[in-house]
């Protein structure tokens, strides 16, 4: 088996929590916390849940020593990133100083989207291990668990050879940026995916890969770039899926651009691209006119508008699990195997 699958992770077992970038709102932390002790989990904290620094949590070594500590403690078994924000590359070469145990040592759940894909990035297409594309750690501070909240926690428990389904929701929220502590997604928009090339239907499968964009093409060409080595053992091919922040549209263009001529997409099978908030256009330039020049050429489906990303709510995607998805008049069902 090319993807190192962790073990399940069950009630009564322990979660590692760490400030992976930005340094962790208190207040949600304590709750969210607290959420998952009563569904059953154990939770210990590193110290750069409590400390901040020049929009981190803490010095890039520090960050990647903490998130080791838990990768070493046999009793975790399932790390989430306490948020996101946005340097999570500078721990990354201090992560690689642990290439070795990454290697060696039993896998284990790491979850996180946003900055935090970054490094579910980087341990996917460096080590084969399989990572979760999920929320941080604040959307578990909710007064009541959304559904999506607890797929995650359903997806963790599976073992080799298991599949779980997920289906499109049937409503979406405003940019899921509230510091209120036990706030609800506010689900007051209709859902509708998308297909580039205007078809009502579309059937593809292969493995997962991707993240946010605006972060995780910050590792193309530094020596961390494992990508095309990565994609190229799967004779299934690769499944894209991807979300853009923050960048602007030239910005999103200019990105998958470089990805695409780095040969990032060569085995690529379809794209999944998730909801966005920085969608206008500048000039006569638009959303779809980047999305079309660039992943457009490579004449695959690409279906947008997905629940993945900072328009909450997501589903939960697992890095080198091999999927299913079908599209079918604006909506979506991905089903992931463990295999």
């Amino acid at each position: 088996m090319i993807i190192k699958y962790p073990s399940s992770v069950k009630k009564g077992d322990t979660i590692g929590i760490t400030a992976i970038s930005s340094s962790a709102n208190k207040d949600k932390l304590k709750v969210a916390s607290k959420n998952l002790k009563n569904l059953g989990y154990n939770i210990i904290e590193t110290d750069n849940t409590k400390t901040e620094y020049k929009l981190v949590s803490s010095k890039g070594e520090v960050r990647a020593k903490e998130f080791m500590m838990l990768w070493k403690d046999e009793k975790v078994k399932h790390i989430i990133s306490a948020r996101g924000g946005e340097f999570a590359m500078e721990m990354i070469p201090y992560l690689h100083e642990y290439k070795e145990e990454l290697h060696n040592l039993p896998p284990k759940w790491m979850q996180g989207y946003s900055d935090t894909s970054l490094i579910n990035f980087y341990l996917t297409t460096n080590y084969n291990i399989a990572t979760v594309h999920a929320q941080n750690l604040g959307d578990y501070a909710m007064k009541k668990l959304h559904s999506s909240l607890i797929d995650t926690l359903n997806m963790v428990n599976l073992s080799e050879n298991e599949e779980y389904f997920q289906e499109s929701f049937s409503k979406y929220s405003k940019r899921d940026d509230s510091e209120d502590v036990e706030a609800e997604y506010d689900l007051i928009y209709d859902n509708e995916y998308k297909s580039m090339d205007d078809k009502n239907n579309h059937k593809f499968s292969g493995r997962l890969i991707g993240g946010c964009i605006d972060v995780i093409k910050t590792i193309l060409g530094t020596p961390y770039d494992n990508v095309n080595n990565f994609c190229k053992q799967f004779d299934e091919g690769i499944i894209w899926y991807l979300e853009n922040c923050e960048l602007s549209v030239p910005d999103l263009y200019r990105a998958l651009w470089q990805m695409r001529e780095a040969g990032w997409f060569n085995n690529v099978n379809a794209f999944l691209i998730g909801r966005t908030f920085s969608k206008d256009a500048v000039g006569e330039y638009t959303y779809l006119n980047a999305l079309e020049d660039s992943i457009g050429k490579l004449n695959v489906p690409i279906i947008y508008d997905v629940d993945l990303g900072h328009i909450p709510p997501q589903m939960t995607y697992i890095n080198g699990a091999y999927a299913e998805f079908e599209y079918l008049n604006g909506k979506g069902i991905l089903k992931q195997k463990y295999i």
